[in-house]
């Protein structure tokens, strides 16, 4: 939609059907339009709920209907006034109040505008292949968000709480506020913080998630944990066992991961193909039968220098092909 107004968007079909139905295409299409068009969200909010108050008035056929009943009352009432009044009196008021509440809402219709309903508008960041993407909050926080990750986050925190949900690696850097925790929703835990800043691995495709601490304090709960670590720690939960440790990391390595750099230890070719997948921007085959145990660091080589450094260093000759890393036995 080009230059929309509050009337274009009011009187659109796909918007109508985007502000009363969730589960339509034209939602999925409205929340892209939104995404990409940040500059129009407080016009949209604007729109949505003007749409949501005329949809929660009558009809005008309603409306038409209740007065004609009333219309009726009246004319039956000439015939026995006394009888008709005790039973068509709860009738005619609610048809009045109907009708008159009607003609408050029309009249009341810029002051609506004015004060419209609290719609928190809903924001998702997506991270392609082989980029970083750093992301500053309305309450301050710093996030810095890894290749081929999604978070989701409020366009304004509520009063109580901030609270995001992340797909992927970030590094968070949280304004510390003592009255409204920091909450984010990612895999299978929530992490509580007031102010710190720590890296998260949660990859859903990854067996092993990765919650290291570098300042403050976390609280790392779900429906069976809760649990604290302290800066230096590092929660480290395995999916496949469901079992977490708490370990000690290089916080040095750990802030090179969010800046590109590859760190393998005893990587299987599942796990490097998943990290240079994600860098690179290419494919690899998840079920090749490739049996590798690699360690060492990639640092920022370009992926003709990363699959020669493979080469040289194991058993197997790694290639590209169709843009889809390849390994044959030498």
């Amino acid at each position: 939609m080009d230059n929309p107004t509050l009337e274009k968007l009011i009187c659109d079909p796909s918007f109508i059907d985007y502000c009363l139905n969730h589960e339509s295409d034209n939602f999925t299409y409205w929340e892209n339009w939104i995404e990409e068009n940040p500059h129009y969200v407080s016009l949209v909010v604007e729109s949505k709920t003007l749409v949501l108050q005329l949809q929660a008035m009558p009809s005008e056929e309603e409306v038409a209907k209740e007065r004609q009943r009333l219309y009726q009352a009246i004319d039956e009432a000439k015939v026995n006034r006394q009888f008709l009044f005790r039973k068509w009196f709860p009738y005619a008021a609610a048809c009045l109040l109907v009708v008159g509440m009607c003609i408050f809402l029309f009249r009341q219709r810029p002051a609506i505008l004015q004060n419209p309903m609290p719609i928190v508008a809903l924001l998702k960041q997506q991270v392609p292949a082989g980029k970083y993407m750093n992301v500053q909050l309305t309450d301050g926080t710093k996030v810095r968000l890894g290749p081929t990750s999604t978070l989701d986050y409020p366009q304004q925190f509520a009063a109580s709480e901030r609270k995001v949900t992340l797909k992927g690696e970030a590094f968070f850097d949280v304004a510390h506020r003592t009255d409204q925790p920091f909450i984010i929703q990612t895999g299978e835990f929530h992490v509580k913080v007031l102010g710190t800043s720590f890296n998260i691995h949660a990859f859903e495709e990854d067996k092993v998630a990765k919650i290291a601490l570098f300042t403050g304090k976390v609280e790392i709960f779900n429906d069976s944990i809760r649990l604290v670590i302290l800066p230096g720690q590092a929660f480290v939960y395995d999916k496949v066992l469901a079992k977490y440790t708490i370990e000690s990391f290089d916080q040095g390595q750990e802030r090179e991961t969010m800046n590109g750099v590859l760190h393998f230890n005893h990587a299987t070719y599942s796990d490097v193909g998943k990290q240079l997948a994600r860098k690179y921007g290419i494919s690899f085959q998840a079920n090749a039968d490739v049996d590798l145990d690699f360690s060492g660091t990639m640092a920022h080589e370009n992926l003709d220098q990363v699959l020669d450094k493979l080469t040289l260093t194991t058993s197997y000759r790694f290639s590209l092909e169709s843009n889809t890393l390849i390994a044959h036995k030498k």
